[in-house]
């Protein structure tokens, strides 16, 4: 599970730099309240495992250097979704905001993970796509997005050792 927490912690962080400073993280079931105008608020993750890519094979990582392998499961893979929601004072500034999460979208389609690598990024539902119930007077839309393919591994390792060397004995008297 620490993959999923680094995953949405980089998401968090990218979305803080690259749309919106105040770009904000709220679970799923969680009511919130928008206080200052412009907001983003990205609320989840949702978790979903992508059953169709599961697999019952074993990987195999080998170490020559140490003349060691190990084996591990497949990792299971989860796709984490998140609500999107732009509140705004006025429709100029809801548009505009608009604008930039759409680019955001197209310029980050894939988020690189530290040292574990990259996972894709994809809009579901665009900014805006998305009904929802506004009891205020400020201007909001909402889409939605999705981290693909999260990987979650099973914590259990084997360790073992390669074969050292290889000994042939060959009779030549056919004994």
């Amino acid at each position: 599970m620490e993959l999923i927490r680094e995953a949405v912690e980089t998401f968090i962080r990218l979305w803080k730099s690259e749309v919106s400073p105040n770009a904000v993280l709220v679970s799923s079931d969680d009511i919130f309240e928008v206080t200052k105008p412009p907001s983003l608020v990205l609320q989840g993750p949702t978790v979903s495992e992508n059953a169709a890519r599961r697999t019952p094979a074993k990987m195999f990582t080998t170490h020559p250097e140490d003349l060691a392998y190990d084996e591990r499961r497949h990792p299971r893979l989860y796709h984490l979704d998140f609500d999107v929601i732009a509140t705004t004072g006025t429709e100029v500034e809801l548009l505009t905001l608009m604008g930039k999460v759409a680019r955001f979208y197209q310029v980050h389609t894939v988020m690189h993970i530290g040292d574990h690598g990259s996972l894709n990024l994809t809009e579901l539902m665009p900014l805006g796509g998305l009904k929802r119930v506004n009891l205020s007077n400020l201007r909001q839309a909402s889409g939605r997005c999705r981290i693909e393919d999260c990987p979650v591994y099973d914590g259990r390792v084997i360790y073992g050792q390669l074969i050292k060397e290889v000994l042939l004995r060959i009779n030549a008297q056919g004994e």
